[in-house]
């Protein structure tokens, strides 16, 4: 009867073990997933200068804003546009949605990785934005003058369905750039394309200024920093501010995963 009570009370205390080793780990399991804090990236766009919501055409230039979220807060870069929340005439909201990086990490983590996304920006003193419709006058009309005789001139080859050079020129010179947007998709250069118009165009305007177009940046070389901050981290986990180029202003950007 003594060896079954011996027994007994050995398979009893193996069970209270294993019952207390159990809960010892979910509790430690808990505390790990609470000290684990979630966090997102959303990359809106919008048709530069329009002021019309939303994207109407790929062959457009695009004003990139991204959010940074987490669970404490959520800190905006508007890159020199438009806030999250802004409306048209219309009452639309001129952002649309692009795409959503998502990632985690602890507290402390998440706070250096949102004061990292808060200093990635080219506004370092060295790299100049580059304003087109409130700042820099001479400038903006140079541009658009530029631009106008580049569409005009045979060389380029710019032909448009539907429509004409003069008629695209003519928007150009009103600074209607939502109505270029309805247009542009018909339009196009055989031997080059607008982003190398823009480029062309605005390095001669700024060398008659005196400037260098590489010293320049528009808002997706901002935006360009904070999603490769964020792409960075969800790779290696690594918290770094990527390095800025002197490559002039990047006229177009797609976000990709």
């Amino acid at each position: 009867m003594g060896l079954k009570n011996n027994l007994l009370n050995g398979v009893i205390g193996v069970f209270t073990l294993l019952l207390l080793t159990t809960s010892c780990n979910d509790d430690n399991e808990s505390n790990i997933v609470s000290d684990q804090f979630s966090g997102t990236l959303t990359v809106l766009q919008k048709d530069a200068y329009s002021n019309v919501a939303g994207r109407s055409s790929k062959l457009w230039l695009p004003h990139t804003t991204t959010v940074f979220k987490w669970d404490e807060g959520t800190t905006v870069q508007k890159n020199h546009g438009t806030a999250p929340n802004e409306r048209d005439s219309e009452g639309e909201l001129f952002l649309e949605e692009i795409i959503v990086y998502k990632f985690s990490g602890t507290e402390e983590q998440m706070e250096k990785l949102e004061e990292a996304y808060k200093k990635a920006v080219y506004d370092d003193g060295a790299h100049k934005f580059l304003d087109l419709e409130n700042g820099e006058g001479e400038l903006a009309k140079g541009f658009l003058s530029g631009l106008k005789h580049y569409i005009a001139d045979g060389d380029n080859l710019f032909t448009c369905e539907g429509t004409n050079k003069a008629d695209i020129i003519r928007l150009f010179e009103l600074k209607k750039f939502n109505e270029i947007t309805k247009k542009i998709d018909a339009c196009n250069f055989t031997k080059t394309d607008w982003s190398f118009a823009f480029a062309e165009v605005l390095g001669d305007v700024l060398g008659d200024f005196g400037h260098n177009i590489n010293d320049y940046h528009v808002c997706n070389d901002d935006a360009v920093l904070q999603v490769d901050l964020i792409k960075n981290y969800i790779k290696t986990g690594e918290i770094k501010i990527p390095e800025l180029v002197n490559d002039g202003p990047m006229w177009y950007y797609t976000p990709t995963e």
